[in-house]
């Protein structure tokens, strides 16, 4: 039947498929033939891809976490897109490069900004371990120095960098900034840079007030021989930075920006900073950037260029930089005769408020000044009396010898104690002490008015109507310092990227807790309350009080006989003096070529002479802050500590006996000793045993040294570390400190050390207590017990010169620690 219905019959019998059916065969087979091809790649893709069933999940529970987490993101991403938006993409890019070989790994713009900012600030070290333990997850060394050296931070010595300085301005829409200009003792070094053919570390030779770029570039032996036997190594390093001013709407305060730093032997005049500020001032001014003021340390070299530049008591006759189109006008009034600055300024000009306070200290420690306030006599010599008199013990003025040491000129710390209401109360004790008393409570109003923050700006207008920090030798050469800035300014840069660019993955950086206190400006707030301020209210105030302060001195009654007691007369007098016997002229056309006798002041001798090496030596006059007791510090004994006059003490309460009813309430140790152990709690500086002795130790952090992650660490970070056996002949309260130009840290262990688990026997720790961001270990040492200190630093990785005091009852003696033994 089927036959004869698809085939046709021939005469011969046999029969012949119909065409019809023959093509719709074909037509099958074929669509079979294509069926058949996709089941197998279909078969093949799930033998490499196999479906994600349940029980796959279930296998791997990685994966199910992953499902879990990328649920809560979406979900959270509803409400906030930039939530864990770089980790999503961080882990996005793990994944996808695992899928690939390691020669074809890919990374984004956010992850080389991560990669970038880690190796910034954790070192090559850290970043090789994650990145070795993370497959995939952050690019190769060898990248990242690309990314680095074609990068727009390149920083060579002498240059300055305006072009740079002016796209960081225009990222930022700002074109207001203030200029600073500062030098800082460095190690004496030169370095070769193969790429420039430039020797780094030669004091830079200057041209109008600004350094000659790549002046010693040479491929020349015999050049390089005459350079270094007839130029001296550069001994100190000077940097200009540019502080971006906001607009009064921007709450964030921007990074200032390394403009140039090179290398100088301290030979410049007060002519070539002239000539460099202007040359800053103009070539920022040709990129739309207007430089306001300028800020130094005011050393004898930038105080009289300071000065003709804003007329204050000097003048440029030919050269009116006044009449400048860019200069702004102050309208001051007809009667304010205590206003001595001319109406047109083209700059401002700010001194470090630090060494404001220092050099009026300083002048007090001279042994040359004599000073005298009407018939007062002002001397330190009443502070000495203070000390020794046996009626005060240092819980009544919290004085020490080395607070008025001449040699610790930069000793800000001291500043404070001698500002204190404690000591005010004992010099207005003594009538001779009037002068002094004065002396000092000028210096507390200079610190109120520019040094502390609480401070209002009426409080600050009002005291300063009446009225760098640490100079210390860094642990780098020039050539460390370019290479080191270089990388900052990149992770500056970085930095500004993410706050002003919205379309880039938010990095969060850790904040130092020195400087946790957010970087908002508060300049919206202090315009509002500069606006309302009356000037001429708040100068007037300020002359009444200085007027009671001098009451019954005399003063007061030698300014009525020459008529000159009102603050009208009294301003129109002063400033004639100070006019005739401080006035500064130059007469050159142009800024160039000025007489340095022009520029010749008085100088108090208020600067540190900077030293030519690191020796870590007492006698090397290094300027930071010591507050460490050495044998010329007072000898109290136990009596002397609880013979005092004061009787409220902030943080701890001492008594000479304590009521029967509350004696169980108290540790069973002897008085004294029981009251310096609080005493000390409280993180007071007082001798509680005499200092009969000091011992000291010396060493240093190298790359060589071992390094563990100390407490309260971050797991990614290293610390070099030195590891010191500490016995004591005699018991007694010893006070371990270190002296180190790096922010160190100090732990003090009993028995043993394991830098494995750093929290193990642990007697104690300490981050500043000797103060310039040195430990201070104070605690009471036995005999024959075992002792370790470990002194390490506050940052990782970080490497340089450290030693170590103990003064105390009897000799320390250090030794080095290894396990349980000792070498």
């Amino acid at each position: 039947m089927i036959r004869e219905r698809s085939c046709f019959q021939l005469d011969n019998g046999t029969f012949i498929v119909k065409i019809g059916l023959i093509n719709n065969l074909n037509c099958l087979l074929e669509f079979l033939k294509q069926q058949q091809q996709k089941t197998i790649e279909t078969s093949s893709n799930a033998d490499s891809n196999p479906s994600l069933s349940f029980d796959f999940i279930n296998k791997y529970p990685l994966l199910k976490k992953l499902i879990i987490w990328y649920q809560r993101v979406s979900n959270e991403n509803e409400a906030d897109e930039n939530k864990d938006k770089f980790l999503n993409h961080f882990i996005d890019t793990i994944i996808d490069n695992l899928t690939k070989s390691k020669n074809n790994f890919r990374y984004s713009n956010s992850i080389k900004n991560f990669a970038l900012s880690l190796y910034i600030l954790g070192g090559k070290l850290t970043y090789e371990f994650l990145r070795l333990n993370l497959p995939g997850s952050l690019p190769h060394l060898s990248l990242l120095n690309s990314l680095i050296s074609s990068s727009d931070s390149r920083i060579s010595e002498g240059e300055f960098r305006f072009d740079q300085l002016q796209k960081h301005f225009d990222s930022l829409n700002v074109q207001y900034a203030f200029g600073s200009e500062d030098c800082t003792g460095i190690i004496k070094s030169i370095k070769y840079d193969s790429t420039t053919y430039i020797f780094t570390g030669f004091p830079s030779l200057l041209d109008r007030g600004v350094p000659i770029k790549s002046y010693y570039q040479t491929d020349s032996f015999d050049a390089l021989k005459l350079w270094f036997n007839s130029i001296d190594k550069a001994s100190l390093l000077n940097v200009h930075m540019i502080q971006p001013v906001q607009f009064t709407d921007n709450s964030n305060i921007p990074s200032p920006y390394l403009l140039s730093g090179y290398g100088t032997d301290n030979t410049a005049t007060a002519n070539d900073i002239l000539e460099r500020w202007w040359y800053i001032f103009n070539q920022s001014l040709q990129r739309n950037i207007r430089i306001i003021g300028f800020s130094s340390d005011a050393d004898p070299k930038y105080l009289p260029a300071m000065r003709l530049m804003s007329g204050f008591l000097g003048a440029l006759p030919n050269f009116q930089v006044h009449q400048y189109p860019q200069a702004f006008q102050i309208k001051i009034r007809s009667h304010w005769s205590w206003f001595y600055l001319g109406e047109q300024q083209l700059l401002l000009f700010f001194q470090d408020p630090t060494h404001l306070v220092t050099k009026w200290r300083n002048r007090l420690l001279s042994a040359t000044a004599e000073l005298c306030l009407g018939n007062q006599s002002i001397s330190i010599n009443y502070l000495h009396d203070i000390i020794e008199n046996d009626t005060y013990s240092k819980l009544d003025h919290g004085l020490s010898k080395s607070d008025i040491n001449p040699k610790y000129r930069q000793n800000f710390s001291s500043c404070l104690k001698l500002t204190s209401n404690d000591l005010f109360n004992i010099l207005n004790a003594t009538a001779d002490t009037r002068g002094t008393l004065l002396y000092f409570q000028v210096l507390k109003m200079i610190i109120v008015a520019y040094i502390e923050k609480t401070t209002t700006i009426v409080e600050s207008e009002n005291t300063r109507a009446l009225s760098g920090i640490y100079s210390t030798i860094v642990n780098f050469t020039v050539h460390d310092f370019l290479r080191r800035a270089q990388r900052l300014s990149l992770l500056n840069d970085i930095k500004c990227k993410q706050l002003h660019n919205g379309s880039v993955d938010k990095l969060v950086f850790p904040v130092h807790y020195k400087h946790r206190i957010e970087r908002h400006s508060s300049f919206t707030h202090s315009q509002l309350e500069i606006d309302e301020i009356d000037i001429e209210q708040v100068i007037t105030d300020a002359y009444h009080h200085a007027a009671d302060m001098l009451e019954g001195l005399d003063i007061l009654n030698l300014l009525g006989k020459k008529h000159v007691l009102e603050l009208k007369p009294l301003s129109e007098y002063l400033f004639r003096q100070l006019n005739s016997n401080s006035q500064k002229h130059n007469y050159s056309s142009q800024i160039s070529n000025i007489d340095d006798e022009v520029f010749e002041s008085d100088d108090d001798n208020d600067e540190d002479d900077t030293t030519n090496d690191l020796s870590m030596n007492e006698d090397n006059g290094d300027s930071s802050i010591n507050n460490n007791y050495t044998n010329e510090d007072e000898q109290y004994n136990t009596q002397d500590l609880i013979n005092t006059t004061k009787k409220d003490f902030s943080g701890v309460k001492v008594a000479d006996k304590v009521e029967p009813y509350i004696e169980h309430t108290y540790f069973k140790k002897r008085k004294v000793k029981f009251q310096m152990t609080d005493y000390f709690a409280c993180n007071k500086s007082i001798n509680a045993i005499p200092w009969s002795t000091q011992s000291t130790y010396s060493s240093a952090w190298s790359t060589e040294s071992p390094s563990y992650c100390r407490t309260n660490c971050i797991a990614s970070d290293s610390y070099y570390y030195e590891a010191i056996r500490v016995r004591v002949s005699n018991y007694g309260i010893f006070s371990l400190t270190s002296k180190s130009n790096i922010d160190t840290y100090g732990y003090l262990y009993i028995n043993s050390f394991d830098p494995a688990s750093p929290s193990s026997n642990l007697l104690l720790e300490n981050d500043d207590g000797g103060g310039s961001g040195q430990f201070g270990l104070t605690y009471s040492l036995l005999i024959d017990s075992i002792y370790v200190l470990v002194a390490t630093t506050y940052y990782p990785n970080v490497t340089g010169l450290f030693s170590v005091s103990a003064p105390g009852p009897g000799f320390v003696t250090f030794s080095a620690y290894v396990g349980t033994k000792t070498l």
